[in-house]
């Protein structure tokens, strides 16, 4: 219990230091990031172009510009890592939390069909 309370730790201190990493690279933006294979592949943006933008935005402070690169994956990555992170903590602690965000399956299959379309609403109108 003790050892799984330590990986956890380590986990949310190499993540604050990669996230502070992130946040304090460059003041332009996020060049330095590869970029979306798919884009480059095809010309067409995929469900999480804008993303990388987004947090760099966000982790700067700036929530609006944040948001606008990509409004549906800023909502949707909290939630997956709240998720996660319950998870994670349920692990730590050897059972599960009361309280957990678990979609189920026609959850997923909403989920699912917001990001399709923001997929296809996204190549045609933005």
């Amino acid at each position: 219990m003790v050892y799984k309370g330590r990986i956890l730790v380590l986990i949310c201190v190499i993540l604050g230091l990669v996230l502070a990493a992130y946040a304090l690279r460059e003041t332009g933006g996020a060049g330095w990031m590869p970029g979306c294979f798919f884009r480059k592949a095809t010309g067409f943006d995929c469900p999480g172009c804008g993303m990388t933008r987004g947090t760099y935005a966000f982790l700067n402070g700036r929530f609006l510009e944040g948001f606008l690169f990509n409004p549906v994956g800023i909502v949707l990555l909290p939630l997956g890592m709240i998720g996660v992170g319950l998870e994670v903590i349920g692990w730590a602690r050897g059972k599960p939390l009361p309280v957990r965000l678990s979609p189920g399956r026609w959850g997923a299959g909403i989920i699912a069909g917001i990001v399709i379309t923001w997929w296809i609403a996204r190549n045609i109108w933005w």
